[in-house]
């Protein structure tokens, strides 16, 4: 039976039915006229050579409502992004397209101008791609819902794109922002940093804090880390974004503090999502994995954190007990997937699940800290909302515009 559960605060767009993709496809084809949508894809360079990305162009190409794609790149010599302008040419065929190359001399010197203005240095991640495609788009000035997902979706296909678009393009619904879930099953199940750091994380603080509107808002998300949304271009450049890890949750923390529960769903995107999975152990072989995994939860705990307590006046003591609150949470919840994955014959390698979970709380020591230091020590570095910026600065904005390339 399909899961048809809605939280209390937050509006759930589910999966019921198979749908026809032409008509859907075909409805914000008409509803796109009015107001284009427009497809921001965060990018580092090597994922042009890999598999995902260039399936996934090919896939877009066909896309009658996506009016542009914009790439967001980085990590690319002058060289590498010649060969990516004429690769993603040729894959998506007659669809415009802009690349934006961060590590370039206009959009270096954009974000120099940024820093005399007082803004966080640049630093290479994901979050500053989308801010920096967010800062483009909103500078030439035109109204546009924008969509966005990640790039390594190995099992990505066009029925998962309209599903995320259509809660904020529908013209009859009141959303600017949906966030996408989706199931995250193969053989066994994955999704490890959200199933066993995040959702007991978020009940820790529940648990030691009490429930508080954010919580309760964070609480309601089926998958708060997953890297695919649709909003509104207006909603994305009125809230600040991180480098890294943390720009999801930062993303949800902002809206819910610039849009009305109202204007707010999450939408399921209906299919189990392939993407790039670590492996976690004591072995050689995958120290770099877990060392990898720790640092994205680092980023992720801190980000959480900040929000969470950036108006309350608390020392970090309180985060000694969220901590110990999150090993016993987390540690119960590893035999629950267990069970999960005994009642559907998946894989489950417990001695795997539990490594993970002594990744995570490693993570949280370091993002943390201890010793009752002031939680100030936690603000996390963040560029501000974009479109005020760029609303008072006409030079900035004439030099994101020119900095597309095409």
């Amino acid at each position: 039976m399909p899961d048809f559960y809605q939280h209390a605060r937050l509006p759930t767009l589910h999966h019921l039915a198979d749908s026809d993709v032409m008509a859907r496809e075909a409805e914000l084809a008409e509803w796109s006229k009015n107001k284009a949508i427009v497809l921001l894809l965060p990018a580092l360079y090597s994922e042009f050579n890999a598999t995902a990305l260039p399936r996934m162009m090919r896939e877009i190409s066909g896309v009658p409502y996506v009016s542009e794609v914009v790439l967001t790149v980085n990590q690319a010599s002058a060289e590498q992004i010649d060969k990516a302008r004429s690769q993603v040419a040729h894959l998506l065929g007659d669809k415009p397209f802009t690349l934006l190359w961060n590590d370039g001399p206009a959009l270096q010197d954009v974000h120099r101008q940024l820093e005399a203005r007082g803004l966080p240095d640049f630093r290479h991640g994901k979050g500053s791609n989308i801010w920096m495609g967010v800062a483009h788009l909103k500078a030439r000035g035109t109204p546009l819902t924008v969509a966005s997902h990640d790039t390594d979706i190995l099992s990505y296909e066009r029925g998962m794109l309209w599903r995320l678009c259509y809660p904020v393009a529908h013209p009859d619904m009141p959303y600017q922002f949906a966030k996408g879930y989706y199931g995250r099953v193969g053989e066994r199940l994955y999704g490890r940093m959200t199933r066993l750091m995040i959702f007991p994380l978020i009940q820790a603080f529940i648990s030691v804090m009490g429930n508080s509107p954010l919580l309760d808002h964070l609480e309601g998300f089926r998958y708060p880390l997953s890297g695919e949304f649709c909003a509104d271009l207006d909603a994305l450049s009125a809230v600040s974004m991180p480098s890294g890890w943390g720009l999801e949750v930062c993303l949800l923390s902002e809206m819910f503090r610039t849009l009305k529960p109202e204007r707010m769903c999450q939408v399921d995107l209906g299919s189990n999502f392939e993407h790039r999975h670590r492996t976690v152990s004591n072995t050689p072989a995958t120290a770099a994995a877990a060392e990898g995994l720790i640092d994205s939860a680092i980023e992720v705990s801190r980000t959480l954190a900040n929000h969470l307590l950036r108006e309350k006046k608390v020392t970090t003591t309180i985060l000694d007990q969220v901590q110990q609150r999150y090993v016993e949470l987390a540690n119960q919840w590893v035999p629950r997937y267990q069970h999960d994955a005994m009642l559907n014959g998946l894989r489950y390698d417990v001695e795997d699940e539990q490594n993970a979970v002594q990744v995570f709380v490693e993570a949280l020591r370091q993002a943390f800290g201890s010793n009752g230091q002031s939680v100030h020590a936690l603000q996390c570095v963040e560029r501000p909302a974009c479109g005020p910026i760029i609303d008072q600065d006409p030079a900035l904005r004439e030099a994101l515009v020119a900095a597309a390339i095409r």
